[in-house]
């Protein structure tokens, strides 16, 4: 607006200048004024006055043309640099204001399956779909991830690029004008700046595979390319699950397994994003113990994303981790989360292969304990590694993991407990070992009672939606939207309860587990 109003400004101000050099008066009629006042004599001269008068008159109109010409050249000349001011604005703004674009082309059909060639538009469009809507949980989590862990230099986006089929070519269109109104010498300079100056943004290619005469297995390969070269490419194949494959059209098949790909699609372009941010002079030992913490993130997000979208995500779970460790091995949060991925995964195992992914993660829990400095962190490893002990079904693991527990709850007051984490994991154990007749009798009531403290102290209530569908609470809540109702009505005529200890803080729990252990 502001470039607009300075050039209606310029042409209003050379109009005017032009205009009252147009109407100054004339060589002729100045002489007539300065010429003293001629007397009434008659002279020879006076018969040769209308050949001077159009002599005047044709002077004159050479002068108007002349400032006409004047004119118009100046007006041409402000225009001309108005217009070459408004350009390299635009392109100055054009480029520091290149936006992230999110490229994903349609998918191609590689699995020879000629009835996929009709429902490939839907679906592409479903996958840009589901895709947006992964990335805002993403999104989200991370957001959460850096206000209570850091690291504080990583700032997400708060707008998400929106997928989209073709890239925007705005700049290199604009470049490419100008090039061709600008001296042939001066081209070379012009074009360099669309390699100068990329587009900004990931493209993803989509290709839908199968293996098999009979299609017994279906594939979504994702092939991720950094459009400015700053990031290595990635490919990779989410395959349908081994165990089970549904006899359904394949198109239905192909819609089922969208849910798996588009979820590591969505995990993956995010830990490209955090990747790509890791400041420039963190060097050494300091970037690798940046990126330890995003591998440990996204292990974490992919370990939490197996129960819904499969088996696949504890082994891409396991590979984040184990890099973490890589990077980080003095860390103890990667050797923990990765036994907790160990020990959650061998429990979706039978016999043999339980065993020893249950071993695995007894020594990832030992490596977390001999790293961690911090004895409150340490109590809660020590129940995910008494957990662990419980799943192996060995008699003298799950004697060791029984003899720890009572050790840690030795001299401790569990009224006083504030940390969630500990209460909820503690709960947990209580509930498996209930669950395998572990031999401790009051595991049941002890499993109900730290339930409920978890989820009372829980002020932000992160933890209350997964409790209601946590496999290892299984069997200890008949009705959980029941108890979660009779804790919010407590809640609500006790505001405090959350901070309170002691007897203040028992004569009200005791009410929720009265009700819980009779409903």
């Amino acid at each position: 607006m502001k470039v607009r109003l300075l050039l209606v400004f310029c042409v209003l101000f050379v109009f005017s200048y032009g205009l009252s050099a147009y109407r100054r008066p004339s060589i002729y009629s100045q002489q007539i004024i300065a010429r003293p006042t001629p007397t009434a004599t008659l002279t020879p001269s006076q018969s040769d006055k209308p050949k001077i008068s159009l002599t005047k008159l044709a002077d004159d109109l050479e002068v108007a043309k002349k400032n006409v010409t004047r004119i118009s050249m100046i007006l041409v000349k402000v225009v001309a640099a108005l217009l070459s001011l408004l350009i390299v604005y635009r392109l100055i703004f054009m480029i520091f204001r290149r936006s992230s674009q999110l490229i994903v082309d349609n998918f191609i059909n590689a699995s020879d399956a000629e009835e996929m060639n009709n429902v490939l538009p839907g679906l592409s469009q479903l996958a840009r779909e589901r895709l947006v809507g992964e990335m805002k949980a993403v999104r989200q989590r991370v957001k959460e991830h850096i206000i209570n862990q850091g690291p504080e230099t990583y700032h997400p986006r708060d707008k998400l690029p929106l997928p989209q089929t073709t890239p925007d070519q705005r700049l290199g269109e604009l470049v490419t004008s100008l090039s061709e109104f600008t001296p042939e010498q001066m081209r070379p300079a012009v074009n360099m700046l669309k390699v100068i100056f990329p587009p900004l943004g990931t493209k993803v290619t989509s290709i839908l595979q199968s293996q098999g005469k009979e299609y017994d297995r279906l594939g979504i390969t994702f092939e991720i390319t950094n459009i400015e070269g700053r990031l290595s490419s990635k490919l990779y194949t989410v395959w349908e699950s081994v165990e089970a494959v549904p006899e359904e059209a394949l198109k239905d098949r192909y819609r089922k397994l969208l849910g798996s790909a588009i979820r590591w699609l969505a995990l993956e372009l995010s830990r490209r994003e955090m990747v790509a941010a890791v400041p420039w002079y963190y060097l050494g030992r300091k970037r690798d113990r940046y990126q330890a913490k995003i591998y440990n993130f996204f292990g974490v997000l992919n370990l939490t994303s197996a129960a819904t979208q499969g088996k696949l995500f504890y082994e891409l779970a396991i590979e984040d981790l184990q890099q973490a460790i890589v990077l980080y091995p003095e860390w103890f949060q990667p050797y923990e989360n990765l036994a907790d991925t160990y020990s959650i995964f061998g429990r979706t195992q039978i016999d043999k292969e339980c065993l020893n992914y249950q071993r695995q993660a007894l020594l990832q829990y030992d490596r977390a304990l001999h790293a961690c400095l911090d004895e409150s962190v340490k109590r809660r490893i020590i129940i995910g590694k008494a957990m662990a002990g419980l799943m192996t079904g060995d008699v003298n693991l799950i004697q060791e993991a029984i003899a720890e527990i009572d050790k840690l709850k030795k001299n401790w007051d569990e009224t006083s407990e504030l940390n969630t984490r500990f209460l909820y994991n503690l709960a947990a154990w209580y509930a498996i070992a209930h669950r395998i007749n572990a031999g401790v009798i009051t595991a049941l009531s002890l499993a109900r009672r730290y339930l409920v403290y978890a989820l009372v102290r829980d002020n932000q209530r992160t933890i209350w939606e997964w409790a209601g569908k946590d496999p290892d609470l299984q069997g200890i809540c008949e009705d959980y939207a029941e108890l979660k109702f009779i804790m919010l009505k407590k809640l609500n005529e006790v505001p405090e309860l959350p901070s309170l200890i002691g007897k203040n803080f028992t004569k009200h729990t005791e009410e929720i587990l009265w009700v819980m252990g009779n409903g």
